[in-house]
């Protein structure tokens, strides 16, 4: 099959049937607030990605501390997070300033928004957005258990992982308390100091909580199945801020996406945005979409908490998969988008509603060099 023919047959299938219409709410640390959420025609988004350089200073050349310009040993994911923050005001570029003039110690690689997309340090640069330190470097360790299920199921039992009830040789990462540099205790996963003081009750070397299977945070821990038949583990640690065992690599080894959500932003198109950004960061970076991962998983942070809440993470998974899809078979080839209703805008958005269930009519046109193929497409958007 052509490669016309493909990117033709993904759009179709991307078509939705009937569009996403919900109330939400939106989460941040000043307020919450409720907004409804108008979705698309399609699951691909037909507008044009862009991204702005708007990067920050060296530590070496400023007096800020969030970009000492440490090359990253590898890109394993790229990480979603969101803002939290919800004045009308905190958008992409306000946030890609706050990181230019040192982000209070921290850092992320792009700021991404309905306003636009703001690349803040370079993709092979260590930031500081994920919360799992900067201490153990990636790597992946053979569990000794072989199997073919590409999804197995992880447990933890008398101190080690188990593998689909098979004991690993991997030990669940191990608690206790740790005399820090400041002269008081604090917890230490695997012997790791963490920012987190101890209660005051607490000992030097004593174990503070039994590592088990509730404790690991809800995306689960990265269990690799290689070729040779045996699952490979990425490293862990217990995060004691949220009490969750989690993934080491998000500050050392991923690419941090903050997305906005603002009051008066249309989140849905800032989720077409990043995800279309985010595909051309998994081409870029010869990684697959399953090493997209939420900030929740590199240290049990409830974010991106707007996303988590609504329960429309798979569904922006959806639009990374498609936007992926058509991105690796896309080279020299155009996509239009044509369509007439007062209810959509160009790029295939829904940017009102109509007054009663209204069915609506597009076309897309895909042309190579040689062959142009038309679909014509139908959505239903709910009055």
């Amino acid at each position: 099959m052509k490669k016309i023919e493909k990117i033709a047959n993904i759009i179709k299938e991307a078509n939705e049937k009937n569009v996403l219409v919900k109330d939400i709410d939106v989460f941040g640390y000043q307020y919450t607030y409720k907004t409804k959420i108008l979705g698309s025609v399609n699951k691909y988004w037909f507008g044009e990605h862009q991204v702005i350089d708007y990067f920050c200073p060296l530590n070496s050349e400023s007096n800020n501390d969030n970009r000492p310009g440490t090359k990253k040993t590898s890109t394993q994911y790229i990480t979603v997070h969101d803002t939290a923050s919800v004045a009308p005001s905190a958008g992409s570029l306000a946030h890609a300033k706050y990181v230019y003039n040192g982000g209070g110690g921290t850092s992320w690689h792009y700021s991404s928004g309905s306003d636009g997309i703001y690349h803040q340090i370079p993709d092979d640069e260590v930031a500081y957005h994920a919360g799992d330190a900067l201490v153990v470097p990636f790597s992946l360790e053979n569990t000794m258990v072989k199997g073919n299920d590409p999804h197995p199921n992880v447990t933890i039992k008398d101190g080690y992982y188990y593998i689909n009830r098979e004991k690993t040789v991997i030990a669940a990462p191990k608690v206790t308390y740790k005399l820090g540099s400041d002269g008081l205790l604090h917890y230490a996963s695997d012997g790791f100091i963490q920012s987190k003081k101890a209660p005051n009750d607490a000992k030097e070397n004593e174990e503070c909580n039994d590592p088990n299977t509730t404790r690991i945070n809800d995306l689960g821990v990265r269990v690799d199945l290689a070729t040779n038949g045996y699952y490979y583990m990425g490293p862990t640690y217990y995060s004691s801020g949220y009490q969750y065992i989690s993934n080491r690599g998000g500050n050392l080894n991923s690419i941090g996406i903050e997305t906005m959500v603002h009051e008066g932003s249309d989140l849905y198109l800032t989720w077409q945005k990043t995800a279309k950004l985010v595909a051309h960061l998994l081409v870029q970076n010869n990684l697959l979409p399953d090493r997209v991962k939420q900030h929740h998983f590199f240290s049990g942070k409830d974010c991106p908490m707007t996303l988590r809440h609504a329960n429309l993470w798979d569904k922006f998974i959806e639009l990374v998969n498609t936007e992926y899809d058509v991105l690796v078979l896309s080279k020299d080839i155009k996509i239009e988008f044509e369509c007439q209703s007062p209810y959509v805008d160009k790029t295939g958005r829904v940017i009102k509603l109509p007054e009663k269930e209204e069915k609506i009519k597009y076309n897309v046109i895909i042309k190579d060099k040689e062959e142009e193929i038309k679909l014509e497409l139908e959505s239903i958007i709910k009055g």
